[in-house]
């Protein structure tokens, strides 16, 4: 990335995550909050699920952050669900996704109900969103990189409506809550974007020496155990692995327990692999997903 002109912190992607809703009306009718923060780009605030904010639900009809890639865009149906046309007219606003998009980076504020601390979610090998989320890693004791590679026309997350973005999951915090140490310290970390990126702009955040990071890359999404798809969940996180995120999981490893006491064991993975870094560990919002916790390679690396 060269210059970082536009940039967008949105909210309330999904409405019963108060940190982002609270951040964006604060900082909307408080500007003085935010607006020193990064003088050479022009900084817009966005609450992106109005609808489902008012419901005090992760969605209305479906899930916001799952309606951005290219073909829901694109389709030539006018969609009846409220999130498709939400999604439409976020993508007219801010986009259109692709090389003309008008925004330049995207902070999107969520909060999960798993142990992830300050998770910085970076969707792309972006020169800037790299190196600032090192950075912040050395600011914050409690901020992870989470790297979840996506091609971004069939991305359907919003922050691919931009040319970059960080997907902030801050946890744990309980859907539909505020915590007030989250929520300060989410302030605090998003200011701390705004100002990289005019270091970034002034061409000094370029010029830091690189950082040694933690980088936790998507391998796969681990579902919960059931007799066929659709049918109800067997077992539960295993105990041990409650609030685990980041913490290797080696094979042999309790995984889950069922109902009636029995505990499975990680297997290890299909290529051979025998270690893996499980996050997003018991995400209420991703049981109807069937998702019981995301699994991850780490890898040490100089950003």
């Amino acid at each position: 990335m060269s210059l970082i002109n536009s940039i967008v912190v949105s909210g309330g992607t999904h409405g019963n995550e108060r940190t982002g809703v609270r951040l964006v009306e604060k900082w909307m009718d408080h500007p003085e909050c935010y607006s020193a923060c990064c003088p050479s780009a022009e900084v817009s605030l966005v609450l992106a699920n109005p609808e489902a904010m008012r419901l005090n639900r992760r969605y209305r009809d479906f899930d916001l952050n799952r309606s951005f890639s290219q073909t829901c865009l694109d389709a030539s149906f006018e969609p009846q669900q409220y999130e498709f046309r939400r999604a439409r007219e976020l993508n007219r606003i801010y986009g259109p996704k692709g090389a003309n998009t008008k925004t330049d980076l995207l902070l999107d504020v969520h909060n999960t109900g798993s142990n992830m601390g300050l998770c910085l979610i970076l969707s792309a090998r972006d020169p800037f969103t790299m190196k600032a989320s090192a950075v912040l890693t050395q600011e914050f004791d409690d901020a992870w990189i989470y790297y979840q590679p996506e091609e971004r026309s069939a991305s359907p997350y919003f922050g691919t409506v931009a040319k970059a973005d960080v997907c902030i999951e801050i946890g744990p915090q309980q859907h539909g809550t505020l915590d007030a140490r989250l929520f300060e310290r989410t302030e605090k970390l998003v200011k701390r974007y705004l100002e990289l990126a005019d270091e970034w702009n002034r061409g000094e955040l370029q010029k830091r020496a690189p950082i040694q990071v933690e980088v936790y890359t998507q391998l796969r999404d681990l579902g919960y155990p059931k007799a066929w798809a659709g049918a109800p969940i067997e077992a539960m996180i295993h105990p041990d692995l409650l609030g685990a995120d980041y913490r290797e999981l080696k094979k042999g490893d309790k995984l889950f327990r069922t109902f009636d006491g029995k505990d499975i064991l990680y297997e290890g993975e299909a290529d051979g692999r025998e270690s893996v870094w499980p996050i997003f560990i018991n995400e209420p919002a991703y049981y109807e997903k069937d998702i019981a916790m995301s699994l991850t390679i780490k890898t040490v690396e100089k950003w």
